[in-house]
């Protein structure tokens, strides 16, 4: 998170020479609107318009890039199954994530980021400006910028400033408000769509199912995942993971109560604890399943990791991008 210090040690002369270098920022946002922000603050709104998850148009002249995303519906009961991404460069480029369509305005630059997909996961890199978009082809996003943007960044992922207190704020304004009032005002103009102004989130439209989702997602708190508990909190990764299971009347069409198991591996694994939680009855990654660890025929190019470590090359001053990643 980006509270927290990298240190880098080298050994010079036989001396550990060490370097506090600050982490990036991150910010997730996942399911029927379960966001945790660059400073880690956490709530939940699941509006259906096009919001502005975070850019540098803040009060200080033009922006340089925006990111914005819009709940993708899949029934009548308005769950989101799917997230349309925006990354948008100084207006002249344009990047869309819902199909896997990139698309750029044409500008006769070169174009300043690298899209990869490896494994369960899509990305975008622009190293030019430290900003890096994770997207898990269904509802889970995860934004990174570089330390260069504390304090310079708004939107629905607050302002990268190390204090959570201050991250809910009227667009335009540095007034704190509610999770309504704020985020409402992150609503994109077009297209034209109300504001939220009552929330209902599925455990309370299906009360019926609400025993059934606590038990699921014991899960995250129980045995499975205990050498992770010390590393990271469970507890909002388990609120989120019952709220998104008591869509219970979708289960094999609604993914999120794997979508919130699998935000919480990743954490564990961000912090070096590998959960083999996935099994051929509970979210499977079907490839895992029949491509054997030891297997080296050409259909098994690739094999699942419960926490891989993903590494890319961009064009742009030999940079790379590297990231521990379920799957990867």
């Amino acid at each position: 998170m980006s509270v927290f210090l990298l240190i880098h040690s080298t050994c010079k002369g036989g001396e550990w020479d060490c370097v506090d270098k600050p982490c990036p920022g991150k910010c997730e946002v996942y399911g029927n609107g379960h966001y945790q922000t660059f400073d880690s603050k956490w709530y939940d709104f699941n509006g259906n318009c096009q919001y502005s998850l975070v850019e540098d148009n803040c009060g200080r002249g033009n922006g340089t890039f925006s990111i914005r995303a819009e709940s993708v519906p899949c029934s009548q009961e308005k769950l989101t199954c799917s997230r349309r991404i925006i990354l948008d460069l100084q207006g002249n480029i344009t990047l869309k994530l819902d199909d896997l369509e990139v698309k750029q305005n044409d500008n006769g630059v070169e174009p300043p980021y690298s899209v990869h997909t490896i494994g369960l996961y899509f990305m975008i890199s622009v190293p030019s400006l430290d900003i890096s978009v994770i997207w898990d082809k269904h509802t889970r996003v995860t934004i990174i910028l570089g330390e260069r943007w504390k304090n310079k960044v708004c939107g629905l992922c607050g302002n990268f400033n190390s204090n959570e207190k201050d991250d809910l704020q009227i667009r335009g304004s540095m007034e704190k408000a509610g999770v309504l009032a704020s985020a409402n005002s992150w609503k994109m103009p077009t297209p034209q769509c109300s504001d939220v102004v009552v929330e209902q989130f599925p455990c309370e439209r299906f009360s019926y199912c609400t025993n059934w989702a606590e038990r699921r997602c014991m899960i995250i708190s129980g045995e499975i995942f205990k050498a992770c508990h010390p590393k990271v909190d469970y507890s909002p990764y388990y609120d989120a993971c019952v709220k998104e299971a008591c869509s219970c009347n979708m289960e094999g069409v609604f993914l999120g109560f794997c979508t919130a198991v699998a935000a919480y591996a990743e954490a564990c694994c961000e912090e070096g604890v590998s959960v083999k939680w996935r099994t051929p009855d509970r979210c499977p990654v079907y490839c895992d399943y029949y491509n054997e660890e030891n297997q080296h025929s050409p259909g098994a190019a690739w094999h699942y990791k419960s926490c891989g470590m993903m590494e890319t090359k961009t064009c742009a001053k030999n940079n790379h991008f590297s990231r521990k990643l379920e799957g990867s």
